[in-house]
């Protein structure tokens, strides 16, 4: 045994040599087995100097299973995102990282494993998100000190994913629009009252709604005198009302569409759904997701998500020369660049600003 104060080394009966120490809470541990006792000291020397900075590791959480780790993080994942970023984290690890990873101890998830993960995946945006899921649970294994440093460092992850949508028009929202039922014939098909898909879609657009805000509304939320809608939570796919995807709350005047839209539902009050359902309380985001994609389909266009519809008004909102300010205001965005997305250039407009600057220069 040597006599060094701190930790001690004893020989094996492999002709290793084991070296062992105490932590400030008295514990004995092992720092490893090392093939000669000069090394084992070296080893109980480092960590001596680390315990005296306050900057010790223990190597023990290293050999944490990484599903283990993973149980934890999506532990404190659960309190800290929305339901729906939850539920679509929950999906990238069962489907995606626990059939690879799930077994391996953590100190093993190195650079070389994520690597050749990543580039075995197709380039698309599932891969991008998992990727993304994966680096921030890992920011968190250092700073919960699983790991020393983070294995996700590919080069370029992005790189193939960034497919550019359609850029749609209001011309096309119309005319998949002729394609909805309206709530008259809908009543005569025998349902116990008018659905009223048509005004959804078209609130939608002219208050640029995403789908949870949209049947999250209240009839207590829309000021007909002075034609003014309150947006302040979201009907999430599980069922839940939260608030708004980003925490803020908007009061905005819809475009006139929205407005006779509005108009044309029944008058409710307080908490009731703004738009009611057939046999249910309120619209449920499915439905109104299944109608949208059948209008798509029978009036022959491909990828015009119903989301796109939000995207078509705010696009029509930076047109129309509005301030960026206002942008954000009427889309309930958090940040510039959220709001930045919808400043498109078409071919005429591009061609008109080229003309004004030829003008200019005479």
């Amino acid at each position: 045994m040597s006599n060094k104060k701190f930790g001690n080394i004893r020989p094996l009966k492999s002709g290793r040599f084991q070296a062992r120490y105490r932590l400030p809470n008295g514990e004995q541990v092992s720092a490893g087995a090392f093939d000669s006792e000069p090394l084992a000291q070296e080893r109980l020397d480092e960590i001596e100097v680390d315990l005296r900075r306050g900057v010790h590791w223990d190597a023990r959480k290293g050999k944490t299973k990484f599903r283990d780790f993973m149980a934890e993080f999506m532990s404190h994942r659960e309190r800290t995102v929305s339901s729906g970023e939850f539920a679509n984290n929950r999906s990238y690890l069962k489907v995606h990282l626990l059939p690879v990873f799930g077994n391996l101890r953590m100190e093993d998830v190195d650079e070389e494993v994520v690597d050749k993960w990543f580039a075995a995946q197709a380039a698309t945006e599932t891969r991008r998100n998992v990727y993304g899921f994966l680096r921030r649970a890992m920011k968190y294994a250092v700073k919960w000190k699983y790991i020393r440093v983070s294995p996700c460092n590919v080069f370029e992850p992005n790189k193939g994913v960034s497919v550019p949508r359609p850029t749609w028009s209001y011309s096309d929202f119309n005319h998949v629009l002729q394609f909805v039922p309206d709530s008259i014939r809908l009543n005569r098909a025998a349902l116990p009252s008018p659905v009223y898909y048509r005004e959804a879609l078209q609130i939608m657009f002219a208050a640029h709604l995403r789908l949870g805000e949209l049947v999250g509304l209240n009839a207590g939320d829309y000021d007909r005198k002075a034609a003014l809608l309150t947006v302040e939570r979201q009907l999430t796919a599980r069922g839940e009302i939260t608030d708004t995807k980003t925490g803020s709350r908007k009061t905005i005047q819809p475009l006139s569409v929205g407005v006779s839209a509005l108009e044309r539902l029944p008058k409710g009050i307080g908490s009731a759904p703004l738009i009611p359902g057939a046999r249910v309380q309120r619209l449920p985001r499915c439905s109104l997701q299944r109608t949208w994609s059948r209008a798509v389909y029978e009036a022959g266009l491909e990828n015009l998500h119903i989301h796109d519809i939000r995207h078509i008004g705010l696009t029509l909102v930076a047109a129309s020369g509005a301030p960026m300010k206002d942008v954000m205001a009427r889309g309930g965005h958090a940040s510039l660049q959220a709001a930045a997305r919808y400043q498109h250039t078409d071919a005429d407009r591009d061609r008109k600003v080229a003309e004004d600057v030829d003008r200019l220069l005479g």
